[in-house]
């Protein structure tokens, strides 16, 4: 009785394991915050020609960047993304670079760009997104001193919570002014010491990466009761085996 008994503590330890090893291996976890899509004019550039993602992040696909309609082509730029007749007065809704993001139980943190003019100058600017129908502003501020490698700029976007399908972001500039040239605003890429375009975040991936209405952290959190729980067991047999 004592070896059956031993053995059947045995087996049920091996089952606990295996249980707690396959819930894990099938749970999927947020991963760390990261560039979910990167996007770098390296190299002379023709803005009129939308510009593909340089890079984008497993679990997540990237739209072109590209200029509004109230924009116009200032010609070629080096190592720049770059468009003429950005508005020098009010908020200007046609004004805008434009770039998405697709992805299931995306975490959004941050958009970072290098702000860029091959002369200085001053203005303001926007981040909006689709999700409200670019109704309002998710982060804003002033510019200055935007020329050579451009000004990075890191603008919060952790309103937008988790997402699910497309996100379209658009940046705005306006109340722009300079000594020269003070219609021109662009995004700066590595060939000209700026650092492109990122939208930063956390995308979840693995097989629950589509699970709807379930955050991610409700999933880890389980996950982690599983496993206490199983190691609860692995615990309680090895000192019923004694």
């Amino acid at each position: 009785m004592i070896g059956f008994a031993a053995v059947r503590m045995q087996n049920v330890r091996a089952l606990g394991l295996g249980i707690v090893l396959a819930f894990v291996a099938g749970t999927s976890f947020p991963a760390a915050a990261a560039v979910l899509a990167y996007w770098d004019p390296a190299g002379t550039v023709d803005s009129t020609n939308p510009l593909p993602p340089t890079s984008v992040s497993p679990g997540i696909s990237a739209g072109n960047l590209s200029g509004g309609p109230g924009l116009t082509s200032p010609g070629l730029f080096a190592n720049a993304y770059e468009f003429d007749n950005w508005s020098s007065g009010a908020f200007d809704a046609n004004d805008y670079l434009a770039f998405s993001t697709t992805g299931t139980n995306v975490t959004y943190q941050s958009v970072a760009f290098s702000l860029y003019n091959n002369f200085d100058g001053t203005g303001n600017w926007e981040i909006r997104s689709s999700v409200d129908g670019f109704a309002s502003a998710l982060d804003s501020g002033a510019f200055s001193g935007i020329f050579a490698g451009g000004l990075l700029i890191t603008a919060n976007v952790g309103a937008l919570g988790i997402q699910s399908g497309t996100v379209q972001f658009r940046i705005y500039t306006f109340n722009n002014a300079g000594a020269t040239n003070p219609l021109q605003r662009g995004i700066r890429g590595t060939g000209g010491s700026g650092q492109g375009l990122t939208v930063n975040g956390v995308a979840v991936v693995g097989p629950r990466a589509a699970a709807q209405g379930v955050p991610a952290l409700g999933r880890e959190s389980l996950a982690l009761l599983i496993l206490l729980i199983g190691v609860g067991v692995f615990l309680s047999t090895r000192r019923g085996m004694r």
